[in-house]
């Protein structure tokens, strides 16, 4: 483009007829355009776009060709944007693996390793995060006024998910360890002690095993067992994130006003710095397969 653009200043100076030299630069101009409408060309496309009966409201949806990453874009008027950053982990173990990722995901990231920063960048954006962990997903949330503060915090908090640090201190401190006077101590371990030892959490974890054969997720407690936390290792927690942390398995919801132009430029330009850390579109993709069951029984 700069070659062009020198070219074109060039060919202003250049003694030749008036004629020729406006029909020169309206060429070179068309030429600028084209190849400046190429650049912006997003990696995203639309799969389908509609307006609601029931609201004042417009859906969008788009797939990314080079990762396989949904974004759905439910446009409507208001003061707020509303994100939800979806994947499905459904796991056919009490391991609590997506519980403990939806913790260690804000310790921090490839590019941002320090925890914490997530939420402080997003206090200067008006904005909120949180995230939940259920039975057949883990949803991360971000709640922002306006869309400038949102665009800003998007990449980083993709990233965080992403690409994130968990390391071994992350892991001792927020799933599980031993402390100085030999307790169990963990922000997630701490977390699932108080909901297991209560008497409706027993029940239901009894009826789940009673009602749901070994190959349904809803048998499970996805928030991790206290037994099976005391073991979980940061192999185990990385290796499930590699698995079911990837583009092509997460969901971006955005509700709001939404700059929909500006939203694919954050993501093209996100995918940029991911694309030699994730696997393509087009490579093969399997969730976590069941254990193999032989019979089941029914109660």
């Amino acid at each position: 483009m700069l070659h062009l653009e020198k070219e074109l200043l060039l060919t202003t100076k250049s003694p030749i007829h008036t004629g020729q030299n406006n029909t020169i630069i309206q060429t070179q101009f068309s030429d600028l355009f084209t190849m400046s409408s190429q650049e912006k060309k997003s990696h995203f496309r639309t799969i389908q776009k509609f307006g609601t009966d029931y609201s004042p409201s417009t859906v969008s949806q788009y797939v990314s060709e080079r990762t396989g990453m949904h974004c759905v874009v439910v446009e409507q008027k208001g003061p707020k944007v509303q994100g939800y950053f979806t994947l499905a982990t459904e796991i056919f173990d009490d391991s609590g693996s997506p519980h403990t990722l939806e913790h260690l995901v804000f310790m921090g990231s490839k590019s941002y390793q320090y925890k914490g920063l997530l939420d402080k960048l997003a206090n200067r954006a008006y904005s909120n995060t949180n995230a939940w962990t259920a039975t057949d997903h883990t949803a991360y949330t971000l709640d922002t006024a306006g869309w400038e503060g949102f665009a800003q915090i998007l990449p980083v908090y993709l990233e965080h998910i992403i690409l994130p640090t968990l390391t071994d201190e992350g892991c001792y401190t927020e799933v599980h360890h031993v402390d100085g006077e030999g307790n169990d101590a963990g922000v997630v371990y701490s977390e699932m002690q108080g909901v297991e030892n209560t008497g409706s959490e027993i029940m239901d974890i009894k009826a789940r095993h009673l009602l749901y054969p070994k190959d349904v997720g809803f048998r499970y407690e996805t928030g991790g067992l206290m037994g099976a936390l005391r073991v979980l290792t940061p192999e185990r927690i990385r290796a499930f994130h590699k698995e079911m942390y990837q583009p092509k398995n997460l969901c971006l919801v955005l509700v709001g006003e939404v700059d929909q132009d500006n939203l694919l430029e954050i993501l093209d330009e996100f995918e940029n710095g991911i694309l030699n850390e994730v696997p393509l579109a087009d490579a093969p993709f399997k969730r976590q397969a069941p254990p193999f069951i032989s019979h089941t029984d029914v109660f």
